[in-house]
């Protein structure tokens, strides 16, 4: 149950449900915002999601439920309309969305959708369906406001009233020249306070932030985010306006980015195990894992190496967990950090040796802190065994920590920065990576510096 849903709204809905009484259930969802029918529909099974979607009345209202709808969740909603109420819905959702959504159908349902929407829809659709799943073209809205530049601003704001309805934001208005080249831009706030007979090329700001249409989403993203717009327009190649993307879109994108991520750095592939099949869940997460086991394979052949220092030395044994455990944990620490400073563009290529400068400080400090501490406890620990050199081993547990701690490090920062340089996903560079090369390499600094010191 989602927790930021209506109260009981989830559990009302489901007794309604039960008990067939529709015509409640009716009332409830014409009550219920769509993005929280959106939300809950996934809890439900098949037939009772079919259900829940024949009884949202309106067209305009079954087309704002898909917008918010999980896309592999569409077809399922879509079943329940005959082609003539399924054309209907589809021409109430913006073009932008509808790409989207038709992007995520089989293909004879896209093209059934396609030939039964409006000609000028049916171009624009397919325009934005040419452009790439993660680019800022795939994302961005055909449907905005786009003025000339020698209109003045009494001009201008008669057609804002005039056209209101035909874009998605009136916030910002775009200027354009006779090439249709984006020239400027100006919020509503400036047109409306500026002297009525102004044109807009003396009152627009010529420095528009600005992405092309194959950026990546993630990168206008960050611009959004960065100089804290509502809207950013796309350009094509030659600088002409194609489209503008939301910031409601924004959100999506940072929030679909950052779960991706998180998948990412777990080892867990990309995508939410809910919106996947045990099978598929099971062949994305197998090669991660699989890593993980090679490395834990490696760390075994390593002690089975060092035996005869473990026989020898059996308390060095007790703390192969805490050095391995601390190593991994600074290790996932600094990359985190660091993959996150990438997607956020506060770090680059160029900072990666100040960077790896700042993180291998903070690791010397917290491996002298915790090799100290862990080296005093294992001294106290076996003080009273005469067979055993308390001093040295308290010593070499220290040691081991600290250089285990400093390696950790180095190679959780230098890695992300790595993958971008070969032009791959730095997410990827955390679980297991990180984890099974600090395992491997935290095992055998330990037993070799006891091997060194202690035998």
């Amino acid at each position: 149950m989602e927790r930021n849903l209506p109260p009981r709204l989830y559990e009302n809905l489901k007794r309604l449900l039960r008990r067939r009484a529709f015509t409640h259930a009716r009332k409830l969802l014409s009550k219920t915002h769509p993005a929280d029918i959106a939300t809950f529909f996934r809890l439900f099974d098949e037939p009772s999601q079919q259900k829940i979607f024949e009884l949202i009345e309106g067209t305009q209202r079954r087309a704002e439920v898909l917008s918010y709808l999980d896309r592999d969740l569409i077809p399922i909603a879509l079943a329940v309309l005959d082609d003539v109420k399924l054309v209907e819905v589809m021409t109430e959702i913006p073009a932008d969305d509808l790409a989207d959504i038709l992007a995520s159908l089989p293909e004879d349902l896209r093209q059934k959708i396609l030939k039964g929407i409006e000609d000028n829809n049916q171009e624009e659709v397919e325009d934005l369906m040419t452009y790439g799943e993660q680019s800022a073209g795939g994302i961005m809205s055909p449907d905005y406001l786009a003025l000339q530049e020698d209109v003045d601003a009494e001009s201008a704001i008669r057609i804002l009233r005039q056209r209101s309805g035909d874009f998605e934001m009136a916030f910002y208005i775009y200027v354009i020249n006779e090439r249709q080249e984006l020239v400027g831009v100006l919020s509503l706030r400036e047109l409306v306070t500026c002297p009525s007979e102004a044109k807009l090329r003396d009152i627009m700001q010529s420095n528009v932030v600005s992405v092309h249409t194959e950026d990546d989403q993630e990168f206008a993203a960050m611009l959004v985010s960065r100089y804290d717009l509502l809207a950013i327009p796309v350009i094509d190649q030659a600088g002409k306006l194609m489209g503008i993307i939301t910031v409601d879109d924004v959100i999506d994108v940072l929030r679909e980015e950052a779960t991706e991520d998180m998948l990412k750095m777990a080892g867990a592939g990309d995508h939410m195990v809910d919106a996947m099949s045990v099978g598929t869940n099971f062949r994305r997460r197998l090669p991660w894992l699989f890593i993980t086991w090679i490395g834990q394979a490696i760390a075994a052949l390593i002690i089975g190496y060092f035996e005869p220092t473990l026989k020898a030395i059996i308390p060095l044994a007790a703390f192969i967990p805490m050095i391995v455990g601390m190593a991994g944990n600074v290790g996932t620490q600094s990359t985190t950090i660091v993959v996150r400073a990438l997607a956020t563009g506060r770090a680059d290529f160029s900072q990666m040796w100040s960077t790896l400068g700042r993180e291998t400080m903070v690791g010397a400090l917290l491996g002298f802190l915790y090799g100290v501490l862990l080296g005093a406890f294992g001294f106290l620990r076996f003080l009273d065994n005469p067979a055993i050199n308390s001093l040295a081993l308290g010593a070499v547990i220290a040691g081991s920590l600290l250089v285990s701690m400093l390696v950790a490090v180095m190679i959780s920062t230098l890695l992300p920065f790595l993958l971008i340089r070969m032009r791959l996903d730095p997410a990827v560079a955390t679980a297991p990576f990180v984890t099974t090369l600090t395992d491997v390499v935290g095992i055998f600094l330990y037993l070799a510096i006891g091997t060194a010191v202690l035998i």
